[in-house]
Order: structure tokens, then C-alpha cells, then sequence
């Protein structure tokens, strides 16, 4: 009982709308996120491998090479058994620089757009009997079913309207798909999952029809097995060795091909939503090929029991039209619609997407004014119907129909002359552009002589086997093609390669690429100054909208600010750009874009490593390190930590001024932390860090001590030391800067006490060796005075007691000091009124009725109690009393305020001249004045600061004040009188 083939269009239609509401749903997020990013989804969405030629041609091919079709399904499942070896660093290059396609692989690892331009080229040839695979599948299927005899002339007619009507309808169905949104650059949940529902739709047709045929034909699998027993010569076939070297070459074509088909490459590495799901896929699709592969050998002998009059391809169609279930074709015909629907939606979007970013863009780019994103999707689309019509047409041309096997051979063998360029990117860093296209080139000729032209009559592929050694029948001519294709393309790629330079960017590239190996880039200057600068130069080439979006996207996948202007920073910024719009336009348009408007100046004085960058790297990294690499990293984290800690501040400079280490001394001494200034330039420390750093390291001087340093309102004393640059080793430089403030103030209090104490036994010597001849003096002059008569002889009398007066004074303040100096721990503490202590200095100065006539101010509260001793807080009072009055004009006012909070605090404040600031650091030395000569010892304050040390106080001089008032400000701290 036949079908009707609009009834057939009809079911095929039904079944396509409802892959696209799977779709549709997913990506509205109608189906639950938890069922379209779940692992099983990813590892069904793989089968997409398991095309029209899974579901019929399988069959033709286990009756041609018996046993030996199970090198389809192995050749797989042996490629994610290896996985650790293959899939794995590709899924690492793959995830980490957004290549999207096998294409976008091998441009970024050979540095060249003819790479990425000749692999679309030559993968769009390869694939088109993969196309017409599909194609020819579905509409000879669909003769089948309506039992119309394919030779006649209305049969051709009919099959090739079928297969036109077929393209049309899935050429609107993958635009649906896969190109109805700009967001070309995110995963396709909705295809994933649609794949993964019609992975699991041909499964279980396959199984139910391989189950329902031994039912049907057989009764049971025991009546199966009583039947072969009584075909010895079909199981003979089954068990004999192929011929020639078809097994072991048949395997190792499908395992090559596996990952360079670019919809399986698309979905394996571009779909996967965590890498952990590759480790899951890597038991789980081997598990799945074994399930779809069990109904191929039921199938077979089912058909072949029943002598169908039909091919091997289409026995599973053919059992449900003679046993009159038609049900069972009609679920055949949905597994095989649906297995040709899945490979040629995902096939052509990758073939879509390599054309667009490696054939159309490298020639044309549209200009700023037009939206990019848009036309490249609707470039895009044209481009999927482009290549559908393209499958349609080798499809037309074909003169003679092929056994889908041939069909299917053919492409997967086109597709492995790329497996060279794969194992190179990955284990072969020497390999290089010039060796990897010519080599390609090579092979695909052969290929394409020995099996694309005779596919439509072109060449006679007779020739082939006379280059082969060993003889074949004519049938497995594939062997030889193969054999002589793939060794032609791998001879030629090592030879020219190893002949040919590689250039500087290859080899970096190839670092990059290879196993367990980080990227180590060379540490750059870029030619501009903040991210805002960067998304202007990128407007002239993208359009401001979407320069904006672009620069927008990568601050904030690496969580940059907007005004960012570090360079390292800046450096993360532009290769993150550019690893987006290699996912959107190509790496190799990407890079050329790239390297256009954000370039790298060309005055380059550092080629070190980026160190900052490795150490983000390996903090990442650190938990896949085993062995010697874990040792070594846990010994960069030792020496990094030991250096951290160090509690001398640190700092690493490159040769440019970019700041490549800042400890946390350093962080603590500036106040200016290492996560934010790390990877910036000095200009970005600011005053006043940017100056000193800058003059220390342009001076010649390696070292500098006692650097006085005015941070705000502190005045610090830094030691500065920094390594000589050697230009035969690294151009970094490091600088320690070691903070002697504290030191600096003990040593000067220690010198200054040593200072007192020296000149306190001086004093006391000198006292008393002088004290007595001038008192001898003084009474020779008064008897002088008074037994002379003669004015001249009374008057230098007179004068010559004077002069003994003033040096009495000067010994007595010797005195003073000297025994200030002695009893300094012997103070007798009482409770001290402050304000009494003031006007008793006051009434006492007043005394003097030649010094100059000042006002005293007394503001002191008259319950302002100190802890002192009365009459040396009287001497302390009348020395800065006096100093007041000596640098105040006449009718000026000396104020002194005190004030109680927690501490007693006395200011005496004048309206003087004030003290030069060179003169502020020295004046509690003994013996310094600013006075003129002969008006002042320089004892005064020496004295005044031993008495207020030795009072438990302190002591400070502002001058000039600030404020409107000039003159100078002399503040006292004493103790409170506990109550």
C-alpha cells in the first residue's frame, strides 16, 4: 500500500514546524532552562553526526563491508574516547578566543585570512556531497514510499521536484532557526535543543523498526537467528576481511572527519554551555552510537529476507510497505527527514557563518553608517540559501544516482584533509601558514580528482588505482583517493613548513595553541589613553552604535570601569574586543580591525612578558596543575607572598613607567592600594609619589638617603634604592623605598639630648671657673667706684660692673641649665594654678623698665590646675614671655590662652615677625638664637624644652601662625592634677 506524496509533504511539514515550536520554545524559555542546558541535551544535539546516511546508507554499506560498518559509529566514539588529547585543548583555544568554526581555529593559529579563506573555500566543496546526501535521501525516500519508479522520465521529474521542494522548505526553516536574531555570537539553545529531540526521534524509529522487522519477517529473533543459520554464505560475507586496507582506512577517515564536519565542530565546541559536559559526552555519544548502531544488521536481514525490490539504503522503508504496516515506514521516513533536516540546518548555519567571515568580509566591510549588525545577518541568510541551492545544485548535475555510501565517503574524506592543520594546532609548533595551505591544497586536489569529478562524470577515477600500491576493485577506488590525498597533504604541509620561516606572530599563536601551555603576551604600549578614546576609534570602522555595544560588552565581562586608563587594563580591554568580534566577524577581520583603529604604538621600549596578565592567568589555572608545574607555582606564590609582606615598601617598574608589582608596605606608605594602581603608569600615582618616583628613577644615583618627602600634611624621611638596569637582562627595574621617619625623630631627639647633656657638664664647668674672677672683678670695680674721685675713672668703673653684671647673668643661666640638666628626674609634682604662674611671670618681667612696653593677655581660667613644679613652670613662662616681648613692637598685645581637655594647654602667641622656617628645626638647640649678637644666649628655649620633657609635657612652635595673625605661637601640653 503506497503513499501519496502530498501526504508525505504534508507529514514532513508537520514534523518540521513542530522541531522549530521546540525551538521557538526553548529560546522563549518556554522549556525550562534546567532541560536546554542539561548535559544529556548537549550530548544528544551531537548525534547531529548521525545523519540521512545513519538511517539508510548505513545499511547498504554493512551489506557491502559486513562487520566492517561499524567503523562509522567507531570512528567517533574513538575521538571522545581520546578526548583528553583532542577535544579538550580545542574546547580550551575554542571557548577562551570564541572560534565559532574549524575555519576560525586555523585562521588564529596560522595569523592568516588566506587560511581561514581557502579552509571555507575548500570546506564548502567537500561538503556538498554531504549536502546532496541529504538531499537525495529524502526525496529517493519519498519515491520509495510512493513506489514511483526513479528511472522512468516521470520519476526523475517527480524525485527532482521533490528535492527542489525539499531545499525551499528547509532553507526557510534553518533562516528560522538559526539566523532570525542579531545575537549571532550567542549559544543557540532552541537549535541545540530541537537537535537533541530529533537525535532521539531517529533513535528510537531505528530501534522500533529494527525490533518491529524481525517481528514482522521473523516472528522473533530466535526465527532470525534460525534463518541465518541457513545463510552461510551471507554470513560468510559478514565475517570475511574487506578488501585491501578499506577497514583500517574506512576507520581512520571517520574518526579524522569527526571533528572537522563544521556542523558537528559547531555544535561541540560553539553549543557546549560548560566544558564539564564534555567529560559527560565523552561516555555518553559512544554509548548513543552503540544503541543506533544495534538495527542495522536486523534491518539488512530483514530485507534481505524478504527480497525487497529496492536497494540496501531503503530496506527499513520497504519492510513497512510489504508487510502493509504503513505506520512503520511512515516512522522511518520522520527518523531519516529528520536526521537529513538536523545535518543540513546545522551545517549550512556553520557553512553561513564561515562564508561571511572569511570570504565576504574580507573583500567587502560596510561602512560606519550601516547597521553591521544587520547586514550581517541578512548576508547571512542570503548565504544559507545560497548553499542549500548550491547542495540542490550538485544534486541536479549528478547524471547517474550514487549509493548514498559513495556520497557519504567522498565528503567525510574531503573533510579529513583538514585533520593535518587540526593535530598541528595543537602538537606541531613549528608548523606554519605557507606549509599548512599548500599542503591543504595538495590534498584537496588529489581529492577532489580522485573523488569529487567523477561524482559528476568529470574524470574517470580510473587512474586512481595505478598510484596506489596494492590492487583494488573498483569499487573501493575511495581507499586509494584517500590514501594518496591525505599523504600528499600531510608530505607537502611538513615539507614546506620545515623549509619556510615562521613568523613572529605564528609562533606565539602557536604557544597559545599548544597543550598545557599559557598565553604569555608581550607586555605593549597602546596607542591611546582611556576606553572612551578606544570606542572612538573604533566608530570609524563600526558605527558609534555599535563601537559602543562592542567596547560596552567587554568592560563588562572583565568588570572594568568605563573611564578606565590603566594600560594593563586597557591591554585585557582590547583583546577581549577582539575576541568578541572574531565571534561575530572572524579572527582573522577581527584582528585586521583591530589593528587598524586600536594599534600598538610603534615606539616600543619593553618587550618583556606581561607578567600581571600571567599571574591572572595562573590564578585561574592554579587547580589543573599537577606535578612540577603545581611545585613551581606554589613557589611563585612563596616568593610573591614573601614580597608582599615585606615590610619595606616595593615596587617593580617597567622601562615605559608601567607599575608591575606595589606591595603593601607600599600600599600602606602611599595610601594608594595595589589592585588599583597595579598595571598603570607613574603619571597615574599623583602628587606627590609621581614626582619623586619619576626624579629617583631618571637620576643616575641608585640610592638616596634622608630624602625629605612632604606627603600632605605630613613630612616624611624615606631611604630610596632601586636596581641597576642591565640591558643584557630584564628591562624591569625595582625600587624599594624604606620610610626612616620614625627613626630620623629618635635619632634627632637622642642627638638633641646628648647635645644638652654635653653642654649641661660645660656648663656647669665653665660656671664655676668663671664665677670667681668675675666676682673678683666686680669688687675691684666698686672699690674703684667709690675711692676714685676722677668722673672718667667712676664712669669706666661703672661700666666695667655692668659688663660683670651681664656676665653673672650668662653664668647664672649656665648654671640653670647645668643643673636642669642634673636633677632632671628629681621634679617635686604639686597641683599648679596656671593662671597665678602666668601673672607672677608677668609682674616679674614688668621688672624691667628698659625692655620693650608690651600688653599681656592673660586668658588662663582661674581653675585651670596643672601637675608641675611652681617655680620652674614660672621659668618656663618668663622664658617665653620674654622672647614674646623681644619680637613684638611697642604697644603690641602677648595673649596666653589656656585650656583644659584632658590635658592643660597653654598658647602664648604674639604678633612678632615670626621665626624663618630654616630656623624652626633648630631653635631648641643650646646656644641658637635669632636675635642679634649680644641680646640673647640661645639658652632660653634649650631650657624651657628640658623643663617641659621633665614635666611629663610637650612643646611646639607654629611660625608664622595661620590665619590673618602673624607673629609666632609657642604651645604648651601639661598634665592635669588628678583630682
Amino acid at each position: 500500500m503506497n503513499f501519496d506524496s502530498s501526504t508525505l509533504f504534508a507529514l514532513g511539514t508537520v514534523y518540521l514546524l513542530l522541531l522549530f515550536a521546540i525551538a521557538y520554545a526553548a529560546e522563549r524559555k518556554v522549556i525550562p532552562a534546567a532541560v536546554t542546558d542539561h548535559p544529556a541535551t548537549y550530548v544528544l544535539s551531537l548525534a547531529v553526526f548521525v545523519s540521512a546516511f545513519g538511517i539508510y546508507g548505513i545499511v547498504e554499506l554493512a551489506q557491502n563491508f559486513g562487520y566492517s560498518y561499524m567503523n562509522y559509529y567507531l570512528g567517533i566514539a574513538t575521538i571522545f574516547i581520546v578526548s583528553p588529547l583532542l577535544l579538550s585543548p580545542l574546547m580550551r583555544i575554542c571557548r577562551s578566543y570564541r572560534l565559532h568554526s574549524l575555519a576560525d581555529l586555523l585562521t588564529f593559529r596560522f595569523r592568516s585570512q588566506w587560511a581561514g579563506s581557502l579552509v571555507t573555500f575548500f570546506m564548502l566543496l567537500a561538503m556538498l556531497p554531504l549536502l546532496t546526501l541529504q538531499i537525495q535521501a529524502v526525496s529517493e525516500s519519498m519515491l520509495v514510499l510512493t513506489s514511483m519508479n526513479a528511472d522512468s522520465d516521470q520519476g526523475l521529474y517527480k524525485r527532482d521536484a521533490l528535492a527542489l521542494l525539499f531545499c525551499v522548505v528547509i532553507s526557510v526553516f534553518t533562516i528560522l532557526f538559526g539566523s532570525r536574531h542579531l545575537g549571532s555570537r550567542e549559544s543557540h539553545r532552541g537549535l541545540v535543543t530541537a537537535i537533541a529531540f530529533e537525535s532521539v526521534v531517529k533513535l528510537v524509529a531505528l530501534l522500533v523498526a529494527a525490533v518491529a522487522s524481525v517481528v514482522l519477517v521473523f516472528d522473533d529473533f530466535a526465527g532470525m537467528q534460525q534463518w541465518l543459520s541457513g545463510q552461510s554464505e551471507l554470513v560468510a560475507d559478514l565475517n570475511r576481511p574487506a578488501a585491501g586496507d578499506s577497514t583500517r582506512m574506512m576507520l581512520v577517515m571517520f574518526f579524522a572527519a569527526a571533528v572537522c564536519l563544521p556542523h558537528f565542530f559547531h555544535l561541540l565546541f560553539a553549543e557546549n554551555p560548560q566544558p564539564r559536559n564534555l567529560r559527560i559526552a565523552s561516555w555518553a555519544v559512544p554509548l548513543y552510537l552503540l544503541l543506533i548502531s544495534l538495527p542495522v544488521f536486523p534491518l539488512l536481514w530483514a530485507g534481505e529476507a524478504m527480497q525487497l525490490n529496492t536497494t540496501a539504503d531503503y530496506y527499513s522503508l520497504g519492510i513497512g510497505l510489504e508487510t502493509g504496516h504503513r505506520w512503520l515506514s511512515q516512522l522511518v521516513f520522520i527518523g531519516g527527514l529528520s536526521a537529513a533536516s538536523g545535518a543540513i540546518i546545522v551545517a549550512t548555519l556553520a557553512l553561513a557563518s564561515m562564508s561571511l567571515n572569511h570570504l565576504i568580509l574580507p573583500l567587502y566591510q560596510p561602512d560606519s553608517k550601516t547597521d553591521i549588525y544587520s547586514w550581517l545577518l541578512w548576508t547571512r541568510r542570503a548565504l544559507i540559501l545560497i548553499i542549500i541551492l548550491a547542495g540542490y545544485g550538485f544534486y541536479y548535475l549528478i547524471p547517474d544516482r550514487h549509493t548514498l555510501s559513495d556520497l557519504g565517503i567522498a565528503a567525510v574524506s574531503g573533510c579529513m584533509q583538514f585533520f593535518p592543520g587540526v593535530l598541528a594546532v595543537l602538537y606541531w609548533p613549528r608548523a606554519n601558514s605557507s606549509g599548512f595551505i599548500a599542503g591543504l591544497t595538495a590534498g584537496l586536489l588529489v581529492w577532489a580528482a580522485g573523488s569529487l569529478a567523477p561524482l559528476v562524470n568529470l574524470i574517470d577515477a580510473s587512474w586512481v588505482p595505478s598510484f596506489y600500491v596494492g590492487k583494488l576493485p573498483q569499487e573501493l577506488n575511495w581507499v586509494a583517493v584517500m590514501a594518496l590525498s591525505i599523504g600528499t597533504n600531510a608530505f607537502v604541509f611538513i615539507t614546506v613548513s620545515l623549509l619556510s620561516s615562521t613568523r613572529e606572530e605564528e609562533r606565539i599563536a602557536a604557544e597559545v595553541c599548544t597543550l598545557d601551555d599559557l598565553n604569555r603576551p608581550v607586555r605593549q604600549m597602546l596607542d591611546l589613553q582611556d576606553a572612551t578614546e578606544m570606542q572612538t576609534r573604533l566608530a570609524y570602522a563600526l558605527g558609534e552604535n555599535v563601537a559602543q555595544r562592542e567596547v560596552s560588552k567587554a568592560l563588562e565581562e572583565l568588570a572594568l570601569n568605563p573611564d578606565e586608563k590603566r594600560p594593563y587594563a586597557l591591554r585585557r580591554l582590547r583583546d577581549r574586543i577582539e575576541i568578541n568580534l572574531s565571534a561575530l566577524m572572524g579572527p582573522g577581520v577581527a584582528k585586521s580591525l583591530v589593528d587598524q583603529q586600536l594599534p600598538y604604538a610603534l615606539d616600543q621600549h619593553s618587550t618583556s612578558e606581561d607578567i600581571t596578565f600571567i599571574e591572572s592567568r595562573l590564578e585561574l589555572y592554579n587547580t589543573h596543575l599537577t606535578g612540577l608545574a603545581a611545585d613551581l607555582d606554589n613557589l611563585r606564590r612563596y616568593h610573591r607572598q614573601t614580597l608582599d609582606e615585606l615590610p619595606i615598601g616595593l615596587c617593580s617598574l617597567g622601562t615605559d613607567g608601567e607599575i608591575l608589582m606595589w606591595n603593601r608596605a607600599m600600599s600602606e606608605l602611599s595610601g594608594i592600594t595595589g589592585d588599583k594602581i597595579t598595571g598603570s603608569r607613574l603619571r597615574d600615582l599623583g602628587e606627590p609619589w609621581q614626582s619623586l618616583f619619576e626624579a629617583f628613577v631618571s637620576s643616575e644615583d641608585l640610592h638616596w638617603r634622608k630624602q625629605q618627602f612632604d606627603d600632605g600634611p605630613y613630612t616624611r624621611s624615606l631611604n630610596l634604592h632601586k636596581t641597576a638596569v642591565d640591558p643584557l637582562a630584564r628591562s624591569e627595574q625595582v625600587i624599594i623605598v624604606e620610610d626612616i621617619t620614625e627613626t630620623q625623630l629618635l635619632e634627632t631627639k637622642l642627638t638633641h639630648q646628648e647635645r644638652l647633656a654635653s653642654i649641661g657638664r660645660l656648663a656647669a664647668g665653665v660656671a664655676h671657673e668663671i664665677g670667681n674672677p668675675v666676682t673678683g672683678i666686680a669688687c675691684l670695680a666698686q672699690n674703684l667706684r667709690y675711692e676714685t674721685e676722677p668722673p672718667e675713672i667712676v664712669d669706666n668703673a661703672d661700666q666695667i660692673i655692668k659688663q660683670t653684671q651681664r656676665i653673672t647673668s650668662i653664668v647664672q643661666s649656665l648654671v640653670n641649665f647645668a643643673h636642669q640638666g642634673r636633677d632632671a628626674r628629681q621634679v617635686n609634682f604639686e597641683a599648679v594654678n596656671v593662671r597665678h604662674c602666668v601673672n607672677e611671670a608677668i609682674q616679674l618681667l614688668k621688672l624691667d623698665l628698659e625692655a620693650t612696653k608690651v600688653e599681656f593677655d592673660n586668658r588662663c581660667p582661674d581653675n585651670l590646675i596643672a601637675k608641675a613644679d611652681n617655680q620652674r613652670l614660672i621659668q618656663v613662662f618668663i622664658n617665653l614671655f620674654s622672647n614674646a616681648r623681644d619680637a613684638s613692637q611697642p604697644g603690641d598685645s602677648v595673649v596666653i590662652i589656656g585650656r583644659d581637655d584632658e590635658h592643660i594647654h597653654v598658647s602664648v602667641c604674639d604678633r612678632g615677625s615670626g621665626i624663618p622656617q630654616h630656623a624652626l628645626e633648630k631653635i631648641f638647640e643650646p646656644f641658637f638664637t635669632t636675635k642679634e649678637p649680644g641680646k640673647g644666649t640661645g639658652l632660653g628655649l634649650a631650657l624651657v624644652y628640658n623643663i617641659v620633657e621633665d614635666l611629663g609635657g610637650d612643646i611646639s612652635i607654629e611660625s608664622p601662625v595661620s590665619g590673618e595673625q602673624a607673629g609666632t605661637c609657642v604651645r604648651l601640653t601639661l598634665q592635669t592634677f588628678p583630682d
